[in-house]
């Protein structure tokens, strides 16, 4: 008898489950929204290419790229240098003519462009300053490539001069190995009277890249490299509530390829980080990408999509520390070889946010 008491007792007093089990009286409610951007935008920069993996030179229709070398070479002896070469080893196989010129105004790696010397100074003349004389020509082949200089110019080319600028002669583009490769880097070699050599690796090298010669239509939204092409967008979350957790968010687009040098294409989507609308073009981003993607424009239509669910949590949830000023999509790194593609301002193929989020359950806590 005590024991069917017992039993009564304790399946009359346990009605609810242990808790945790039953504590939410409803299920996350999840909610969809598939949104553009309430703001577009696009525009086209000059960057420097100092640190890029390689030195690009060659030209065509839409770009140019010329290059940029400094040696540290002393100012003693030069009366009796015999012989002075340049030695440069291509990446690739395409043959490309050359001028070797030498530059009358100083430059800086980190901010040499082709509209700038360096962070502060402009060129007096777009594509480089440089003396009018023929430092040396030759023609880039696969195997490393000697270019005999012309010593009549040796004593200004070192006393007077700020590197060489090398300038394509053929249409076409070629790679050259960079200074990082201390093997096959760009060196200077001195030959003097009684035999003896001196080897100068470049202590400085750069590409620079110009697109002047581009038609571009004023409302064309673009993404590039070597000429920044970069495209703002700007998504409205406003209706989104701060306790919402967003499940997945797909950014996504069927870009227009235009132009490539390349077989496989990389864009990034960075987080603006001041206000577009009061700074534009020079609006401060976060050089780390939010999200990464790549495609090859070889393989037709492709509809890219891009999932950025943690920027537009923090978007959502931290308005205050981390406000929602939009993002650029770039070229991701910038320095690659030219390419450039176009985006639809409306209609199926233009860029789209689709976000798919919960709100918090209900829990029988707080009845």
């Amino acid at each position: 008898m005590k024991k069917i008491l017992a039993s009564l007792i304790f399946f009359l007093g346990c009605n609810t489950l242990p808790v945790g089990f039953d504590q939410f009286t409803t299920l996350p409610e999840t909610r969809t929204f598939d949104l553009p951007p309430d703001t577009v935008d696009s525009y086209g920069k000059y960057i420097p290419l100092g640190l890029a993996d390689y030195l690009l030179l060659g030209k065509d229709d839409g770009y140019e790229s010329r290059i940029l070398i400094k040696f540290p070479v002393k100012d003693s002896s030069l009366d009796s240098v015999t012989k002075a070469q340049l030695v440069l080893n291509p990446i690739d196989t395409i043959p490309i003519r050359f001028v070797c010129r030498a530059c009358s105004t100083d430059w800086s790696i980190a901010g040499v462009t082709w509209l700038m010397a360096d962070s502060f100074n402009r060129w007096f003349n777009p594509g480089g300053d440089y003396h009018q004389f023929t430092l040396g020509q030759g023609s880039l082949a696969r195997d490393s490539t000697v270019v005999d200089l012309n010593l009549s110019y040796l004593g200004t080319f070192v006393r007077e001069s700020y590197g060489i600028i090398i300038l394509p002669v053929d249409t076409g583009f070629t790679t050259v190995v960079n200074m990082n490769d201390t093997k096959k880097g760009p060196r200077l070699i001195l030959t003097y009277a009684d035999g003896k050599k001196r080897r100068y690796m470049a202590n400085s090298d750069a590409h620079i890249v110009d697109t002047s010669r581009l038609r571009i239509a004023l409302n064309d939204l673009l993404v590039g490299a070597s000429f920044a092409f970069r495209t703002f967008l700007k998504f409205n979350l406003d209706s989104l509530p701060p306790e919402a957790t967003i499940i997945s968010a797909q950014l996504s687009f069927q870009p227009q390829t235009i132009y490539r040098r390349e077989d496989t294409l990389r864009l990034g989507i960075h987080r603006i980080i001041d206000s577009y609308y009061q700074r534009g073009r020079y609006a401060k981003f976060d050089e780390n990408a939010a999200a990464v993607t790549t495609y090859s424009p070889a393989s037709g239509d492709t509809t890219l999509t891009i999932e950025i669910r943690q920027l537009v949590q923090k978007w959502v949830s931290l308005t205050d520390s981390y406000p929602n000023n939009g993002i650029l999509i770039t070229a991701e790194p910038e320095w690659r070889k030219p390419f450039r593609i176009k985006l639809s301002r409306s209609g199926t193929y233009a860029p789209r946010l689709k976000i798919q989020y919960a709100m918090p359950a209900e829990d029988r806590f707080s009845r």
